[in-house]
């Protein structure tokens, strides 16, 4: 009598894979290649990963209006003056990864999808990606300034949040407030 009260969970979660396929996370750059992609040939990174102190957390928090969940920042220092950051978010069922070319002035020079779930592959779309490119510090609205897609609204949602938090962090972090630019 025991053992088919046993088979029940056993045949319930056989029935659901059977309809929910899985779905497995795709890399689609690496570090180096998203650089490859977001640079010309012949510039040069230097690697600057920080950690932020709790009063940084706390002034990129209230600047940006976003929560941080990581105090690492994956940073590069370009040769031409630019920055090159690697974060992430979290999608909706998933962890993406991003590149971020931010230029000498801190605006946005693009953005490569390095690592998400192929089902929300489509914020990967170059003409999704381009409505960041020359966006700067404090020019960026979570809701109204980038389109949502339809079927991956959380991650294109989360990284909009994202690009708003890692420009907040250039500034009050990375830039150099003695320069023009900065």
């Amino acid at each position: 009598m025991r053992s088919k009260f046993l088979l029940y969970p056993a045949a319930i979660i056989a029935s659901i894979a059977a309809v929910q396929p899985a779905i497995a996370g795709a890399q689609y750059l690496t570090a180096e290649q998203a650089m490859a992609l977001l640079y010309p040939k012949g510039v040069t990174f230097t690697e600057d990963f920080r950690l932020l102190t709790d009063k940084q957390m706390r002034d990129i928090r209230e600047f940006s209006g976003i929560e941080l969940r990581d105090r690492k920042v994956r940073a590069w220092r370009v040769s031409n003056g630019d920055w090159l950051f690697v974060d992430h978010v979290l999608g909706k069922d998933d962890t993406v990864y991003y590149a971020l070319a931010l230029s000498a002035k801190g605006e946005v020079k693009g953005i490569e999808i390095m690592e998400c779930w192929e089902l929300y592959s489509k914020i990967r779309l170059p003409e999704w990606r381009a409505q960041f490119t020359g966006r700067k510090d404090g020019e960026l609205r979570i809701k109204g300034d980038i389109e949502n897609i339809t079927g991956v609204t959380l991650s294109a949602k989360h990284i909009t949040e994202g690009v708003i938090r890692m420009l907040a962090t250039h500034t009050l972090v990375f830039a150099d407030p003695t320069s023009p630019a900065g």
